[in-house]
């Protein structure tokens, strides 16, 4: 009989929820689907306490494009889509992550990209 592979659990799923003040952002990911439509996940460390999860990407003019707040968020594991307010340009946008604990920022992340699709026009 052939051995079955396993799926690969995430280094954090087995961990014991934390306080807010233990809190990190794990990794970030993105996907840029198209010129208005970023595919975004962030894991988390599982926390005891429901925390505020900012995500605002700007762009190479430093101008906001779009903006995400999830409110008494428990899920340590994020997927969203995010649609820009305009076609991206060319060049390094930034995704900023926020955690905040009653409205204290407790862990944060960046993560620059690209829009493929946008270098060719």
């Amino acid at each position: 009989m052939a051995e079955r592979e396993l799926p690969e659990v995430p280094p954090f799923a087995s961990q014991v929820p934390v306080s807010p003040a233990e809190i990190r952002v794990e990794s970030v990911g993105l996907n840029a689907l198209d010129r208005r439509r970023v595919d975004v996940a962030v894991d988390l460390t599982p926390c005891r306490e429901p925390v505020t999860v900012e995500m605002v990407i700007v762009g190479p003019d430093d101008d906001e494009l779009c903006s995400i707040l999830l409110l008494h968020n428990c899920e340590p594991m994020l997927d969203k889509i995010m649609h820009l307010r305009r076609d991206a340009q060319p060049g390094a946008h930034t995704l900023h992550v926020g955690v905040f604990y009653e409205n204290e920022l407790v862990a944060q992340a960046a993560r620059r990209f690209t829009f493929p699709l946008a270098e060719a026009v």
